[in-house]
């Protein structure tokens, strides 16, 4: 059985069919806050026991000509579902609300 995933500052690696991406998540006691250099995540999760559930607003922060999310897609609202393992990571797999897109991500966390 996994523990309660403690409030702190997490590492998230996110992957899609287009790329790749890592940012920072900061959780505190069912919020959700964090980024990338060019998305804010913004949110709500929960956790029962190992399983994780999370919704999401991604909101683009920055524009870089030519730089493209590995989302494709800006300003989206996403629904994340997946495990705690034993040690306090995070794997999640979701959907784009506005599209079916697959990903994973993985938190693990750095500080508290």
């Amino acid at each position: 059985m996994a523990d309660q995933l403690l409030n702190g500052l997490y590492k998230l690696g996110l992957e899609t069919r287009s790329g790749a991406e890592h940012g920072v998540a900061y959780l505190h006691d069912g919020r959700l806050r964090g980024g990338d250099s060019g998305i804010a995540y913004l949110g709500i999760y929960r956790q029962d026991e190992q399983e994780f559930s999370a919704d999401l607003s991604l909101i683009q922060h920055r524009h870089v000509p030519g730089a493209v999310h590995a989302f494709r897609l800006n300003d989206v609202r996403v629904e994340l579902n997946g495990v705690v393992d034993d040690a306090n990571m995070v794997k999640v797999q979701g959907a784009i609300l506005k599209q079916l897109v697959l990903f994973t991500i993985r938190l693990s966390q750095m500080a508290d």
